[in-house]
């Protein structure tokens, strides 16, 4: 109940912010997930590489001949052969014998076995709940607290993450966004799948590279990116990216690296984790990855959007696509400016149709709906904008005049830009979209269509 009350009054705080300062900062809350773990040890104990123990989950005091893992269908779910990673990976385990209490395993890969530490399973055939009871008590109360996002762990199938969200549903929450955590072999298996049922993904490579083999994951990691940006939904890399800055004020080059490559393979979001929660360094941290992704950004090859058409490829999607080939033309013209972006609540489609080409111009979201404009500054190139004063508006050019008016006046744009707007019609889903223009400086006064932020 303390870590709740502390989790609202955090949140409450970043929300207060975001008003203050006008920026619609997104917020993404966590799920935990099925964990398992070794049972109690009579006391640590090294295991070599070779020797034999028998893993079981009943209740036993663990020593260097049997140990517990708490996993209640174990020995029904995994076959010979089939391997068991502890302590996140450092000890590694195979099945070589099914015994009628236990698994007899073989050492491939030693080390210091001690209580409650972390067990990985790569088998396909796990059947623990995608959602633990723990999870039921937090979904509760992140349906109350209605973030934009909430990231779910141990995603492995579509229908895990329609599970997540019949949960949420029940308890009377049908806005928050899922972002399925991609940690599992049977996760990239079912990949598309997935891709089809979430709202977004987050390539989690601490788990993912103790299942999988360490060498696979880059290529793992530009497969989901390259897929999720096809599907116009944003990917979230994550998992020691400046790892150690946790308790160094800089980072290594390969982590610079990572960071850096991880917005060239399509993210639109890196995250960091231990980093920001409890290293020594925290701000210096966010401001080194901010510094990267800058960078990162100015170096980015033109993409080939031929790869990045999805299956559904509709009206809103040729806009955006449209978008992409004209804001290309800007440098020839030599003219400055923006992509502009009338999103229609509740999806904020059009802004994920145009981000995903990943035009070369940045883009302004506006949207009369604060809940669309928060969830909007999760993708790439995106500034969103929140002002209800659009709404006012019943033709979909007034509305261009309107968001062009106001960003002039909160500095956004300038007179000598160039805008180009992308908008759904008006006229209703599916109607059409609408692809403009504008030389900022040729226009009419715009007094008449002032509004303000909200």
């Amino acid at each position: 109940m303390a870590l709740m009350k502390t989790t609202k009054k955090v949140f409450d705080i970043i929300r207060d912010l975001s008003k203050k300062y006008n920026h619609q900062v997104s917020i993404m809350c966590d799920i935990q997930g099925p964990k398992i773990r070794t049972g109690n040890m009579a006391e640590p104990f090294y295991l070599k590489a070779g020797e034999h123990i028998n893993v079981t989950p009943h209740d036993v005091t663990g020593t260097p001949e049997t140990i517990q893992v708490k996993y209640a269908t174990m020995l029904t779910d995994l076959q010979k052969d089939d391997l068991i990673f502890v302590n996140d990976g450092i000890i590694r385990l195979r099945v070589v014998e099914k015994l009628e209490t236990a698994l007899k395993c073989v050492c491939e890969a030693g080390g210091l076995i001690s209580d409650k530490k972390g067990c990985n399973i790569p088998s396909g055939n796990i059947s623990l709940n995608v959602i633990t009871p723990k999870d039921e008590k937090d979904l509760k109360f992140i349906a109350g607290l209605n973030p934009e996002f909430v990231a779910s762990s141990f995603i492995g199938t579509a229908e895990d993450v329609k599970k997540v969200r019949r949960m949420l549903s029940s308890y009377g929450n049908n806005d928050i966004k899922i972002i399925s955590k991609i940690e599992r072999p049977v996760a990239l298996v079912n990949i598309d799948s997935i891709i089809e049922e979430t709202d977004g993904i987050m390539v989690a490579r601490g788990d993912l590279g103790v299942e999988i083999a360490t060498w696979d994951v880059p290529a793992a990691q530009k497969m989901m990116c390259l897929k999720s940006n096809a599907a116009g939904k944003p990917v979230i890399v994550a998992t020691q990216m400046l790892e150690s800055m946790i308790s160094c004020p800089r980072p290594t080059r390969a982590e610079a690296n990572d960071v850096f490559n991880a917005v060239l393979d399509g993210a639109d979001a890196v995250m960091l984790s231990g980093e920001s929660a409890v290293g020594k360094y925290p701000i210096e941290a966010i401001t080194v990855m901010d510094k990267i992704v800058d960078e990162a950004e100015r170096h980015m090859e033109r993409r080939n959007p031929s790869t990045l058409v999805s299956k559904h490829f509709g009206m809103t999607e040729s806009c955006g696509l449209a978008a992409f080939n004209i804001a290309e033309k800007f440098s020839l013209s030599q003219w400055t400016g923006k992509i502009l972006i009338i999103a229609t609540p509740p999806s904020g489609y059009v802004a994920r149709m145009v981000s995903k080409f990943r035009p070369n111009l940045d883009i302004l979201a506006f949207s009369s709906d604060r809940r669309t404009a928060y969830e909007l500054n999760l993708l790439f190139g995106v500034r969103s904008v929140y002002s209800e004063g659009l709404e006012k508006f019943n033709n979909i050019e007034d509305r261009f005049f309107a968001a062009i008016k106001l960003s002039l006046d909160i500095k956004l744009l300038q007179e000598t830009d160039h805008v180009l707007c992308v908008a759904r019609s008006l006229k209703g889903k599916h109607q059409g979209s609408v692809t403009s223009v504008y030389d900022i400086k040729s226009l009419n006064s715009l007094d008449e269509f002032k509004i303000e932020l909200s």
